[in-house]
């Protein structure tokens, strides 16, 4: 049941948001009507260059090397949970299975 309702939530999101973007008032078209354009957009509309070189901080290879750690220490944990989690059902069949001989069935 919850699961239907968050779909249908996320439905309701998804096909109202045109709806919310059709009623919104245009404010970019208006700037360009008047005649006046606003230095700042103009601005946002130039390439400008940044001078200086920033060093950076940490290099990338350190961070693809940490990455692949994680990923690496990540998959052998969940390797070694699954071999642990197998081993305890074989002991468990192996339990039963010695059980149901014991009590006189095939």
């Amino acid at each position: 049941m919850r699961a239907l309702v968050i779909a249908f939530a996320t439905a309701v999101a998804i096909l109202s948001s045109p709806l919310a973007m059709a009623q919104a008032p245009d404010t970019a078209g208006s700037t360009a009507d008047s005649g006046t354009a606003d230095p700042a957009d103009e601005r946002a509309a130039q390439f400008v260059g940044v001078t200086g070189a920033e060093a950076e901080r940490i290099p990338g290879g350190t961070l693809m090397l940490a990455a692949y750690a994680i990923v690496w220490i990540l998959l052998f944990g969940y390797l070694f949970r699954m071999r642990m989690m197998q081993r305890q059902t074989a002991d468990e069949l192996r339990r039963l299975g010695a059980e149901i001989k014991a009590s006189g069935g095939s």
